[in-house]
């Protein structure tokens, strides 16, 4: 493996591993404090650090094996491990938010029924909120800057530097609204007071639900063998056509695929000549190295055939 990549799965991994160990602190700490001060914003808070800590673990073992060879059992590489990570990883925190709506709702429909709502302890959500919002912050800091320093390409970098952001947002939110809800107890919204939390709760998950949805829903496109988007066909099909033209090949169309940070290309061409299997080689090596520069890593199939079944790249 080039040592550029060596150094990107190095950095990728160090950041994955200050991410996963803020993350235990953050769960434990959230649910302590929920525990203590009754809120269930705070349970939210202090679950959705959990499951960044559980997908931690996870993220750094499939972060490893991304980019390896095919091997026998692993004909294809590992490279859409990283791609069933973020779609499950997007699923629970959908899990976790709807969880945190149906207790919220569960609260509410208490109290208008006339059912006993514990009250609220805020005082441990002030030293809660400002240390979680804190480190939320580095943590965001710390894998958008690994993420920038690896050429965009982690698609893991990417959903954790986003979870943290909708952490901090989380703590941010839950805590300063929380905070406000003694100033109300006297005026009209004072009856209220009691399950302010849930209605907070259930404003956050609107706010933010978007996230995994939108993440899930790519991700479920390239697990399903969509084309990847259009500006990166594009530059795809401008790399084969312009070496199909140097070499005198035929280029009949490419075909583009995304599984996280690798991108799948099969080039479809007619030689119109006699050609030896090395010079297909040294066509799919160049190939290779030209799309490195603008899409990334690719792994290239070339496929000869002399039938035009499928519409050819435009001209």
């Amino acid at each position: 493996m080039p040592a550029t990549a060596t150094q990107n799965l190095e950095t990728e991994r160090k950041a994955l591993v200050i991410g996963k160990w803020a993350n235990l602190f953050m769960a434990v700490a959230g649910l302590l404090t929920a525990w203590v001060s009754r809120s269930d914003a705070m349970l939210v808070d202090g679950l959705y650090s959990a499951v960044n800590f559980i997908s931690a673990i996870a993220a750094a073992r499939i972060g490893a094996r991304v980019g390896l060879p095919p091997t026998r059992s692993r004909p294809w590489g590992h490279d859409f491990d990283e791609v069933l990570y973020v779609t499950f990883r997007s699923l629970i925190l959908i899990g976790v938010l709807v969880f945190a709506a149906f207790v919220s709702i569960s609260k509410i429909w208490t109290f208008f029924s006339g059912g006993i709502v514990p009250e609220l302890v805020f005082g441990p959500i002030a030293v809660y909120a400002v240390v979680i919002v804190s480190i939320c912050l580095g943590l965001a800091f710390n894998f958008h800057r690994a993420y920038r320093k690896t050429g965009k390409r982690s698609a893991i970098l990417k959903t954790e530097a986003r979870a943290a952001l909708i952490d901090g947002a989380l703590s941010v939110g839950s805590g300063a609204a929380l905070l406000s809800l003694p100033y109300l107890e006297d005026t009209v919204l004072g009856p209220f007071v009691p399950i302010g939390d849930a209605v907070i709760v259930l404003v956050l998950i609107l706010a933010i639900i978007w996230q995994p949805l939108s993440t899930f829903r790519t991700t479920l496109a390239d697990l399903a063998g969509v084309s990847a988007p259009s500006s990166t066909y594009a530059k795809v099909a401008r790399a084969a056509r312009d070496l199909a033209r140097e070499t005198g090949y035929r280029l009949h169309r490419a075909a583009v695929l995304q599984a996280g940070r690798m991108h799948w290309v099969a080039v479809y061409l007619d030689p119109e000549k006699p050609v030896r299997a090395e010079d297909i080689d040294t066509f799919r090596d160049i190939l290779s190295a030209r799309l490195e520069d603008v899409i990334g890593p690719a792994r290239v199939e070339i496929v000869l055939t002399a039938s035009d079944y499928t519409n050819p790249v435009q001209e």
